[in-house]
Protein backbone atom coordinates (compact mmCIF):
# COMPACT_ATOMS: atom_id res chain seq x y z
CA UNK A 1 0.00 0.00 0.00
CA UNK A 2 3.02 2.45 0.91
CA UNK A 3 0.81 4.95 2.64
CA UNK A 4 3.35 7.73 4.22
CA UNK A 5 0.95 10.05 5.94
CA UNK A 6 -1.80 8.76 7.51
CA UNK A 7 -4.86 11.32 8.80
CA UNK A 8 -7.13 9.79 11.48
CA UNK A 9 -10.54 11.49 11.90
CA UNK A 10 -12.04 11.11 14.96
CA UNK A 11 -15.08 12.54 17.36
CA UNK A 12 -16.30 10.89 20.82
CA UNK A 13 -18.48 7.78 19.34
CA UNK A 14 -17.96 4.20 21.06
CA UNK A 15 -16.42 3.54 17.38
CA UNK A 16 -13.82 6.13 17.91
CA UNK A 17 -11.28 3.64 19.54
CA UNK A 18 -11.90 1.07 16.56
CA UNK A 19 -11.22 3.80 13.77
CA UNK A 20 -8.12 4.98 16.11
CA UNK A 21 -6.37 1.52 16.86
CA UNK A 22 -6.96 0.64 12.90
CA UNK A 23 -5.09 3.80 12.01
CA UNK A 24 -2.47 3.26 14.53
CA UNK A 25 -1.73 -0.39 13.41
CA UNK A 26 -1.45 1.34 9.51
CA UNK A 27 0.86 3.62 10.49
CA UNK A 28 3.13 1.51 12.37
CA UNK A 29 2.64 -1.61 9.48
CA UNK A 30 3.35 1.21 6.69
CA UNK A 31 6.05 3.56 9.03
CA UNK A 32 3.56 6.34 8.36
CA UNK A 33 2.99 9.40 9.96
CA UNK A 34 0.13 10.26 11.72
CA UNK A 35 -2.57 13.09 11.91
CA UNK A 36 -5.61 13.07 14.36
CA UNK A 37 -8.12 15.46 13.29
CA UNK A 38 -11.16 15.98 15.47
CA UNK A 39 -13.80 18.66 14.39
CA UNK A 40 -15.94 21.14 16.51
CA UNK A 41 -19.23 21.97 14.78
CA UNK A 42 -21.90 24.74 15.12
CA UNK A 43 -24.90 22.53 14.02
CA UNK A 44 -26.79 25.52 15.38
CA UNK A 45 -25.81 27.31 11.93
CA UNK A 46 -26.88 24.51 9.75
CA UNK A 47 -30.20 22.79 12.32
CA UNK A 48 -31.21 25.74 14.65
CA UNK A 49 -32.56 24.66 17.77
CA UNK A 50 -30.63 21.47 17.45
CA UNK A 51 -29.62 20.24 21.19
CA UNK A 52 -26.51 17.76 20.93
CA UNK A 53 -23.98 17.86 23.31
CA UNK A 54 -20.17 16.72 22.77
CA UNK A 55 -20.19 13.17 22.34
CA UNK A 56 -19.94 13.78 18.24
CA UNK A 57 -17.67 16.84 18.75
CA UNK A 58 -21.08 18.74 17.52
CA UNK A 59 -21.57 21.52 19.89
CA UNK A 60 -24.25 23.93 19.85
CA UNK A 61 -22.04 26.92 19.73
CA UNK A 62 -24.77 29.72 19.37
CA UNK A 63 -27.12 28.69 22.22
CA UNK A 64 -28.02 31.92 23.29
CA UNK A 65 -26.56 32.56 26.23
CA UNK A 66 -24.50 36.10 26.49
CA UNK A 67 -21.61 36.18 24.69
CA UNK A 68 -18.85 36.03 28.04
CA UNK A 69 -20.56 32.97 28.79
CA UNK A 70 -20.17 31.48 25.19
CA UNK A 71 -17.07 32.41 24.61
CA UNK A 72 -15.64 30.76 27.98
CA UNK A 73 -17.74 27.69 27.37
CA UNK A 74 -16.03 27.50 23.79
CA UNK A 75 -12.45 28.24 25.27
CA UNK A 76 -13.45 25.15 27.79
CA UNK A 77 -14.73 22.77 25.24
CA UNK A 78 -11.29 23.50 22.99
CA UNK A 79 -9.31 22.83 26.22
CA UNK A 80 -10.84 19.75 26.85
CA UNK A 81 -10.44 18.96 23.07
CA UNK A 82 -6.71 19.85 22.56
CA UNK A 83 -6.19 17.72 26.17
CA UNK A 84 -8.46 14.38 24.64
CA UNK A 85 -6.32 14.58 21.56
CA UNK A 86 -3.12 14.82 22.95
CA UNK A 87 -3.86 11.80 24.91
CA UNK A 88 -4.22 9.97 21.23
CA UNK A 89 -1.19 11.61 20.35
CA UNK A 90 1.09 10.20 22.79
CA UNK A 91 -0.48 6.97 22.26
CA UNK A 92 0.92 6.76 18.78
CA UNK A 93 4.44 8.65 19.98
CA UNK A 94 4.60 5.35 22.72
CA UNK A 95 4.58 3.37 19.74
CA UNK A 96 6.82 5.09 17.95
CA UNK A 97 4.60 6.49 15.34
CA UNK A 98 5.27 10.21 14.22
CA UNK A 99 1.85 12.33 15.15
CA UNK A 100 0.57 15.62 15.86
CA UNK A 101 -3.25 16.33 16.35
CA UNK A 102 -5.56 19.33 14.92
CA UNK A 103 -8.74 20.49 15.64
CA UNK A 104 -10.79 22.37 13.70
CA UNK A 105 -14.01 23.91 13.27
CA UNK A 106 -16.34 23.51 10.36
CA UNK A 107 -18.68 21.04 8.75
CA UNK A 108 -16.75 17.73 9.16
CA UNK A 109 -16.80 16.26 5.54
CA UNK A 110 -15.24 19.45 4.09
CA UNK A 111 -13.24 20.30 7.13
CA UNK A 112 -11.58 16.51 6.81
CA UNK A 113 -10.85 16.39 3.08
CA UNK A 114 -9.43 20.35 3.55
CA UNK A 115 -6.82 19.18 5.98
CA UNK A 116 -6.05 15.83 4.33
CA UNK A 117 -5.29 18.03 1.12
CA UNK A 118 -3.29 20.65 3.23
CA UNK A 119 -1.72 17.96 5.22
CA UNK A 120 -0.81 16.20 1.69
CA UNK A 121 -2.21 12.68 3.26
CA UNK A 122 -2.39 9.44 1.08
CA UNK A 123 -4.73 7.93 3.76
CA UNK A 124 -7.52 9.02 5.07
CA UNK A 125 -9.44 6.84 8.01
CA UNK A 126 -12.76 7.65 9.68
CA UNK A 127 -15.71 5.62 10.88
CA UNK A 128 -19.44 5.65 10.06
CA UNK A 129 -22.03 5.45 11.80
CA UNK A 130 -25.43 4.39 10.67
CA UNK A 131 -27.76 7.39 11.64
CA UNK A 132 -31.57 7.86 10.51
CA UNK A 133 -32.73 9.06 7.39
CA UNK A 134 -33.70 12.45 9.15
CA UNK A 135 -30.13 13.13 10.79
CA UNK A 136 -28.34 12.01 7.70
CA UNK A 137 -31.01 14.98 5.61
CA UNK A 138 -29.95 17.58 8.50
CA UNK A 139 -26.21 16.88 9.22
CA UNK A 140 -25.09 14.74 5.33
CA UNK A 141 -23.02 12.26 5.82
CA UNK A 142 -19.21 12.71 6.67
CA UNK A 143 -17.98 9.48 5.51
CA UNK A 144 -20.33 9.86 1.76
CA UNK A 145 -18.66 13.53 0.97
CA UNK A 146 -15.06 12.34 2.25
CA UNK A 147 -15.23 9.59 -0.08
CA UNK A 148 -16.46 11.99 -2.69
CA UNK A 149 -14.09 14.66 -2.30
CA UNK A 150 -10.81 13.45 -0.62
CA UNK A 151 -7.99 13.45 -2.73
CA UNK A 152 -6.53 10.28 -1.77
CA UNK A 153 -7.68 7.24 -0.79
CA UNK A 154 -10.01 6.57 2.28
CA UNK A 155 -10.67 3.76 4.56
CA UNK A 156 -14.22 3.60 5.84
CA UNK A 157 -14.97 1.67 9.41
CA UNK A 158 -18.14 0.87 9.54
CA UNK A 159 -20.10 0.15 12.99
CA UNK A 160 -21.09 -3.34 12.87
CA UNK A 161 -22.49 -3.08 15.94
CA UNK A 162 -25.94 -2.07 15.66
CA UNK A 163 -27.21 -1.94 18.98
CA UNK A 164 -23.90 0.10 19.92
CA UNK A 165 -26.07 3.80 20.38
CA UNK A 166 -29.23 2.51 21.93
Amino acid sequence: MNFKRILVAINHSPLTSIVFNRALNLAQQEQAKLMILHCLVDLTAIAPGFQSGGTFGIYPINTGLPQLIQDETLQLQIEQAKTWLQEYCDRATARNIPAEYQHNFGEPGATISSVAQEWKADLIVLGRHDHSAIAEFFVGSVSNHVVDRANCSVLVIKDTNPDRDK
